[in-house]
């Protein structure tokens, strides 16, 4: 009970109630899939104890996402063959409480996670950084220690890798497939070093799931025509949820800047791009 009273302190009682008393139906309506690869033997039942594992850790561990986040993510990499090389990714832990919730995923489907973070919080912003004015160098920090208990305790640690380190220094090295990615990071300069590392790693049909939606400037890299040509030569992917997040049973209308003003609303903190997905207009006639 006083785990329910702390996540009441941060956000409005109804919010609250709703989370609880939903939850065993988000759990069924997001994992409801005829997608889902029957080697992995998820039974109606064990994808309920599986939910409700995921949103018991969301209050255990201190986490910016929603379990219905890391729901989806779980989802996405349920839909996915076995024989599909790859590894899943998290940049940015925090506390490590998506990650928890994303190794027991990586149990079932027999992959590992790679948790990449510099266990010192933030790095110093970038000027050219237009999130950077609203962090601090070293906000946002878990121990390596602290994200290592807590998997310990409530996750699955035999999946586990942790990669310490500034994303710039330790992304360039990757060379293994990715299936899929969090991104965790904040910053643009971050999401940028992170897009352009992983990208090239990821399989045919791998996914890159972000947390930070509710800015469009931050979502713009996703549609932006320069970076994409500049970078990989193609066309922006386009990002699924981006401005709210994905429509997992939450109320956000926004926009961002007007949040203070709707204290019931609270968008859900995901979007994700898929590499063969297209966001990218083509439709100019020309003009009599």
């Amino acid at each position: 009970m006083n785990r329910i009273v702390g996540l009441a302190t941060k956000r409005h009682w109804l919010v609250t109630l709703y989370y609880l008393v939903t939850m065993p139906i988000s759990i069924v309506f997001i994992l409801k899939s005829r997608r889902i690869h029957p080697a992995y033997k998820l039974t109606a039942w064990r994808k309920l104890r599986l939910g409700i594992r995921f949103f018991r850790n969301s209050i255990r561990i201190p986490t910016g996402t929603s379990y219905k986040t890391h729901l989806a993510m779980a989802l996405k990499l349920f839909e996915m063959p076995p024989d599909i090389a790859g590894d899943v990714l998290e940049c940015g832990t925090w506390k490590g409480g998506s990650a928890t919730n994303l190794s027991l995923a990586c149990r079932i489907v027999g992959r590992k996670l790679k948790i990449f973070d510099s266990f010192e919080g933030l790095p110093e912003g970038d000027p050219l950084d237009r999130e950077a004015k609203y962090y601090k160098r070293g906000e946002w920090a878990g121990t390596l220690e602290e994200v290592r208990s807590n998997i310990d305790k409530y996750g699955a640690p035999e999946c586990c890798e942790y990669v310490r380190g500034w994303f710039k220094d330790t992304l360039p090295s990757l060379r293994s497939p990715v299936v899929l990615a969090f991104l965790d990071v904040d910053l643009e300069a971050s999401l940028d070093t992170c897009v352009r590392y992983i990208y090239p790693n990821l399989t045919a049909t791998g996914y890159v799931f972000i947390d930070e939606v509710w800015t469009m400037d931050y979502c713009a890299l996703f549609y932006s025509e320069r970076w994409w040509r500049e970078n990989f030569d193609r066309t922006p992917p386009g990002l699924i949820g981006a401005g709210l997040g994905l429509a997992l049973g939450e109320f956000y209308i926004g926009p961002a800047q007007e949040k203070g003003d709707h204290p019931l609303q609270h968008g859900n903190a995901g979007a994700y791009m898929r590499k063969d997905m297209s966001g990218y207009w083509s439709y100019y006639p020309s003009l009599p």
